[in-house]
């Protein structure tokens, strides 16, 4: 137990997996649940249970873009075991593909086969209107009915880096509850990284799920969520908390909570446990689980300027998505995605329109060949790395 926390205060288990192995997976989640109770708490006989993965693209798993099937298989299996029913969905962005491609390719529809689970499309399925607090007022959003029909919901995020939210964990996987072109369209109308990390933190707030383990056996650092390095950090992180689960995120890859958009504004706004000083922490100590070298997408020095003084430093220091030409096979797949309606296909690849692009990321997302990347202003750039070796200095220094 933490010195500072109580039993009764909130929990996150760390547990060291290396390889997506099935006996030594099944031994690692049934450790990371065990703390808040086991199965036999989680999940009661009779009961219809939710699986919320990540399924942002229609990658295989090896590609640590998606939640690995093998884990949602053994989630599954352990609940079915219990005598639940159980349903696995989400909402990729379909822009191209079918739903069927995406449960093919990333091993949903065989981890459901093994373990009669029913695969579902939320694009299909009923929906709810809610409200969540905006920065003009009371913002309306639909999220999907299994939240409000399955008795247990189980969060089964992926650690990914994101281009706007710095990391994707278990708090931004509830984005995925809003089915449709909705999501699109918010990110048009909460361009900026403070922005949108503010909607992500306040959709999780009103969509709570009962518990979340997310896969960090082999995560995604760099350009992320679907671009970027895949990486073998080897550990489960399991707690009732999402943003518990999101600071032990920031422990095990020496980020700063104060310096992800989504966990300061949790901080600000009262909404989880701060820190993990306030948790108990169980399984393995994190120092185990440290991993070096890990590239998080660098935070805009305009995140937290007023609007009207960002719009005039835009101009020197930005944020953009770039074209490699020699990737790119013109399918159109990320001018159908963008909210901005911002790029346009010509003979030799696409074309931005930087006055209207807003700087989302979302056709890095959708783009089935990594044919766009983050692109920095010289001046940003020259920042970045300057902050970058005072950084370094400053822990040679201190060591």
């Amino acid at each position: 137990m933490q010195p500072d926390v109580s039993p009764s205060s909130p929990g996150l288990s760390l547990v060291t997996c290396r390889e997506y192995q099935r006996d030594l997976l099944t031994a690692s989640i049934d450790r990371a649940v065990e703390p808040f109770g086991g199965w036999e708490t989680l999940v009661q006989p009779g009961q219809t249970v939710f699986l919320k993965p990540n399924l942002l693209s229609a990658r295989s798993p090896e590609a640590a873009a998606t939640t690995h099937p093998l884990l949602v298989e053994l989630v599954a299996q352990a609940c079915r075991n219990r005598g639940a029913e159980v349903f696995i969905g989400d909402s990729p962005p379909l822009v191209e593909r079918r739903i069927e491609e995406y449960w093919k390719n990333t091993g949903m529809k065989d981890a459901a086969r093994r373990t009669g689970s029913h695969l579902i499309a939320l694009e299909k399925e009923p929906r709810r209107e809610i409200s969540i607090p905006g920065p003009d007022g009371p913002l309306r959003i639909h999220v999907t009915e299994w939240l409000y029909r399955a008795d247990v919901t189980i969060n089964l995020p992926k650690l990914k880096t994101h281009n706007l939210t710095r990391i994707t964990g278990a708090m931004k996987n509830h984005y995925g509850l809003l089915p449709g072109l909705q999501k699109a369209q918010l990110h048009r109308r909460f361009p900026r990284p403070d922005e949108f990390s503010r909607l992500c933190v306040e959709i999780c707030r009103a969509t709570p799920m009962s518990f979340s383990i997310l896969d960090a056996i082999q995560g995604m650092d760099g350009q992320g969520p679907v671009g970027g390095r895949p990486i073998p950090i080897g550990a489960l992180l399991a707690s009732p908390d999402p943003v518990l689960v999101d600071q032990g995120i920031c422990a095990i890859t020496g980020l700063e909570p104060e310096r992800i958009p989504m966990l300061a504004w949790c901080l600000q706004s009262h909404f989880g446990t701060p820190s993990l000083r306030q948790a108990n922490l169980y399984g393995d100590p994190i120092e185990t689980l440290r991993f070096s070298g890990f590239n998080c997408p660098p935070l805009s020095p305009l995140a937290s300027l007023p609007e009207s003084l960002a719009r005039l430093a835009r101009r020197l220091v930005w944020m953009r998505p770039n074209l490699k030409t020699c990737l790119c096979i013109r399918c159109g797949t990320c001018a159908r995605i963008c909210p901005a309606h911002s790029i346009g296909v010509r003979g030799t690849g696409i074309r931005f329109d930087r006055k209207t692009c807003i700087s989302c990321f979302c056709c890095m997302e959708v783009c089935p060949k990594d044919a766009i990347e983050m692109q920095t202003s010289p001046l940003l750039s020259l920042a970045l790395l300057a902050r970058k070796y005072k950084r370094a200095y400053r822990k040679r220094r201190e060591g």
